[in-house]
């Protein structure tokens, strides 16, 4: 076979596998999003728009503690292709910071003075996202080795599985507490009957738990675990400054208008989560790839994949605001209650800042990829600005379409100020590469050993 068709061939097979991965990681993050969903919109069925707004609230005080203490490990352990830290150290760190992320949570309820039914609601929450939080370190053990399809397997069950205990407790009990500790009991019996054994990491052919197994065995090294903590704290503060973007306007509504608009606006902010699904299927699905050509200087194959994904994430949005607009009545009705889809009028607008954040999160995507965290602080401190003086401004005097307003001009900024930064980014990476290319032609030139393009033998 000739050299260009062993490329060829070898082009196909990546492209194939880019393909499978998505497949499964697609089908994997739609069922999950399709749990979430439903998790919502049974929320809304069995209880009042108050308490779907308790939920919206715990998971706008949850989810950004949670995300910023889980360092994103996932994106720096497959990040490091040469594996030189072992997974225990990345395991023992996630622990740690999780356990930190419940101590936070439960301050943060005192602080607030949070009656004792909603503290409970938010520390039930947060002990759900601590259990997703232990099985994403081992998704990224799994994704590092192209195991999509365990990880796929895994998140459909939980999401299943969560779904039906919530709809027992919550039909059972009518209380948003009992029907959160069924999702908790659902995510944990996924990850310790199938995340943390030896067989799905393809250790072996029993399903042994990691204790048993020295590959996915914890270790604690102050040493490295610091190292790793310093390597990705920007990357916590940067999901930390993006998952404020859509709590922000969350606090706002709250004390501007009260639980009951808050109930509604999530219910119908939900919208974005199924572009969003597919956004980060086709995000991790390609993150390896892009980290390989940019590390390995191939800035054409890293610009042409990720100029196709963000064509992608425009297209759904656009997509998103056509249907909104032709049936967003219909759906709204169909799927919560008649009082949600009084409120239609705001679907286009979800959809059209959902399109400007899918685009933002494909150039987050590959910023991470180059190794650029320390740039994105500064570029979610900018968005973050933007919001909350857009929350500020227009919520009181526009209500939830102010809110939508503030989301979609904070997403612009977001994704003009990623675009420039990545722009520099691989300008100054080819610049190093050309450097490196015209310093290794000249030493080759002054080597006496080089005859004619080849080297002779020292003799």
């Amino acid at each position: 076979m000739s050299t260009e068709a062993t490329a060829l061939a070898a082009q196909q097979g990546e492209r194939s596998s880019l393909r499978a991965d998505f497949s499964w990681t697609f089908v994997g993050n739609a069922v999950y999003a399709g749990g979430q969903f439903a998790t919502l919109m049974l929320l809304a069925k069995l209880l009042q728009p108050e308490y779907v707004g308790q939920y919206a609230l715990a998971l706008a005080m949850v989810y950004p503690v949670i995300q910023l203490t889980n360092l994103q490990l996932r994106a720096v352990m497959t990040s490091d292709t040469r594996q030189r830290t072992h997974f225990g150290h990345y395991f023992s760190l996630r622990v740690l910071m999780t356990l930190s992320a419940l101590v936070v949570i439960f301050s943060i309820t005192q602080l607030l003075r949070y009656g004792r039914e909603l503290t409970s609601v938010v520390l039930m929450v947060g002990v759900a996202y601590a259990v997703e939080a232990i099985s994403d370190v081992y998704y990224a053990r799994l994704q590092l080795h192209d195991r999509m399809a365990e990880i796929s397997k895994s998140m459909m069950a939980r999401a299943l599985l969560s779904v039906l205990a919530l709809a027992a407790a919550t039909y059972i009990s009518r209380s948003l507490f009992w029907g959160v500790t069924g999702i908790v009991a659902a995510r944990a019996i996924v990850l310790l009957g199938y995340d943390i054994c030896a067989r799905t990491h393809g250790l072996g052919s029993q399903f042994k738990w990691m204790s048993r197994n020295e590959e996915l065995a914890p270790r604690f090294d102050l040493r490295v675990q610091q190292g790793l903590l310093w390597l990705s704290l920007p990357l916590g503060i940067v999901v930390l400054l993006s998952c404020l973007n859509s709590s922000v306007p969350t606090y706002f509504i709250k004390h501007a208008l009260g639980e009951r608009d808050l109930g509604i606006f999530a219910a119908i902010g939900f919208a974005t989560s199924v572009g969003n699904m597919a956004v980060v299927s086709l995000g991790q699905s390609a993150f390896t790839r892009l980290a390989r050509s940019f590390a390995a200087g191939n800035l054409a194959a890293f610009g042409s994949l990720l100029g196709k994904l963000l064509a992608f994430g425009a297209a759904l949005g656009a997509c998103g605001m056509l249907l909104s607009k032709l049936a967003g009545r219909e759906i709204l009705t169909i799927l919560f209650r008649p009082e949600y889809a009084e409120r239609a009028d705001l679907l286009p607008w979800i959809m059209a800042a959902g399109g400007v954040v899918y685009m933002a999160q494909f150039v987050g995507f590959g910023l991470t990829a180059a190794g650029y965290y320390n740039s994105q602080v500064v570029l979610n401190v900018l968005a973050n600005i933007s919001l909350l003086a857009g929350c500020y401004w227009l919520i009181a005097r526009q209500g939830l379409m102010g809110a939508i307003l503030a989301m979609l001009i904070a997403a612009i900024v977001q994704l003009a100020a990623s675009v420039m930064i990545l722009v520099a980014a691989m300008r100054k990476h080819a610049h190093k590469s050309a450097e490196e290319t015209e310093l290794a032609s000249s030493h080759i030139g002054l080597n006496p050993l080089h005859v004619n393009g080849q080297e002779t033998s020292g003799d």
